[in-house]
């Protein structure tokens, strides 16, 4: 009976989360934004590249250059699409239906990790994978493209893919604490763009901790003094999921609706 829910519980997440609008719309923000973006800012690099100083040559990835700009505003678009996975029943009162359907909470809970997590993980890879190939497209002009084979580079566009899902579960997580699309978007905002720079200011050690700056330790080929080291960034965004998707499922099963 448990595993009849279970793939009930499943199927009902997936039919929301394919049939609301919102989700072809902030999936194809995502698509534009990354892409275009990208494939853009590698086709300036190759036409700057002579004016550029010896310094900056020094310092630039051929890799991470395509997943800096555009793919900041994607992943929040996929954060926000999180959010609104979770937020929306609430702010509409269909939650009510959804629990009463299926009254194993935790079940309802996992399911929309599931399936928004996994949407999420395809289509971040699907569009890390094609900026990388358009971006070093742009560079070949040049001679500044690297292989897939390369070191670090195939570690590099794989990660970027896997932090999609990262910030859909972040924002999936926020809005069932929050419970309101705005209020959450507003704090999945914060967390990512504001609290590194607030950090900062007090530690850069602590700073290194937050999601943003993991995004740019797993995007990058290129190691640099302003890049933290790599190997805190998987647990950096393990240690944020834990923490809010584990208060989320506590928040579930607690709460009245």
């Amino acid at each position: 009976m448990t595993a009849l829910t279970t793939r009930g519980a499943l199927a009902s997440e997936w039919i929301k989360l394919r049939t609301v609008r919102s989700t072809y719309l902030t999936l194809l923000l995502a698509a534009a934004t990354a892409v275009l973006v990208g494939t853009l800012d590698a086709a300036s690099a190759a036409d700057a590249w002579d004016s550029w100083t010896p310094e900056r040559r020094a310092t630039f990835d051929p890799v991470r250059y395509g997943f800096s700009g555009g793919f900041y505003l994607a992943v929040l678009a996929v954060g926000t699409l999180g959010v609104l996975s979770a937020s929306t029943e609430y702010g509409t009162g269909l939650i009510r239906t959804t629990f009463t359907a299926t009254p194993r909470r935790r079940q309802v809970f996992t399911a929309k990790v599931l399936t928004t997590g996994l949407l999420a993980l395809a289509c971040g890879q699907l569009l890390s994978f094609t900026t990388y190939f358009l971006g070093q497209a742009q560079l070949a002009a040049r001679h500044l493209d690297v292989p897939l084979g390369a070191p670090g580079v195939l570690r590099a566009v794989l990660q970027t893919g896997l932090f999609f899902a990262v910030l859909a579960l972040t924002g999936l997580a926020l809005g069932f604490i929050v419970r309101r699309p705005a209020g959450a978007v507003a704090l999945l905002f914060g967390l990512f763009f504001v609290l590194p720079p607030l950090l900062g200011t007090i530690s850069d050690r602590a700073a290194r901790w937050t999601l943003q700056t993991a995004f740019e330790s797993m995007t990058a080929t290129v190691t640099t003094p302003n890049h933290a080291p790599s190997a805190t960034a998987l647990p950096t965004c393990a240690l944020h999921l834990t923490v809010l998707l584990g208060t989320a499922a506590l928040l579930v099963r607690r709460r009245d609706v």
